[in-house]
């Protein structure tokens, strides 16, 4: 019968390479945020246009990135990309493919906030002379940020989760580091608790943050 005895002797001399893979891990959910944010607003704009056609596209973009695995759009990005003549770097393919699959999700959370802007707040910009992008800018936006600032916590957190599926197409993050280390000291179970007490860290790190921000910026929600 073998017997279990729990060592992270073997797992330090690992230790660096983790600390570099959580750095990796932080730019890649960072990044993801934020172009998943851009695209987002861009498409729940286009959601609530009066054009139809522009309402089906981005419909067709939501829909069909919100119902195709991470995986295999990671897949797409990193195999197909150069067949078009498109090269990347495994971190290069990971960051678009994240970008397009949380930005569906994106797209429905700052929907959902714009949404929730009364109407007459538009007319009362146009009536004032106001342009689009200024109304959007100073009326709806300031007002999206309050009611999305919860979910797009959520969503960071879920980014970074997500972003182990990464380590799929050769990016170094802290999966890619717990599969190499543990296939190196064949201490699967320190190497795989090592890891999930990391991402259990950081989101927990990102979800006080979230909470201590949104109680200086918003100090009438407490």
């Amino acid at each position: 019968m073998n017997s279990f005895s729990f060592s992270l002797r073997a797992i330090v001399p690992y230790l660096g390479e983790l600390q570099t893979a959580v750095l990796v891990t932080l730019a890649m959910s960072l990044a993801t945020i934020g172009l998943s944010l851009a695209i987002g607003l861009v498409f729940a704009v286009l959601r609530q246009s009066r054009s139809a056609p522009l309402r089906w596209f981005a419909t067709a973009y939501v829909e069909f990135f919100r119902n195709t695995p991470l995986l295999v759009i990671l897949y797409f990005a990193y195999f197909m990309m150069p067949v078009i003549g498109l090269r990347m770097s495994p971190f290069q393919s990971g960051l678009v493919g994240m970008t397009l699959h949380f930005g569906a999700y994106m797209t429905e959370i700052l929907r959902a906030g714009l949404i929730a802007v009364p109407h007459g707040q538009y007319e009362a910009g146009h009536s004032q002379g106001m342009t689009n992008f200024q109304i959007l800018r100073h009326i709806v936006l300031p007002q999206v940020i309050r009611t999305i600032y919860a979910p797009l916590g959520n969503q960071l957190i879920t980014i970074i989760l997500g972003s182990s599926l990464t380590s799929a197409i050769a990016v170094n993050d802290i999966a890619a580091w717990m599969q190499t280390t543990g296939s190196d000291t064949f201490r699967y179970f320190e190497t795989f608790l090592i890891a999930a007490i990391v991402y259990a860290v950081l989101c927990q790190v990102i979800n006080l943050t979230r909470i201590y921000i949104g109680r200086a910026l918003f100090p009438d929600n407490r």
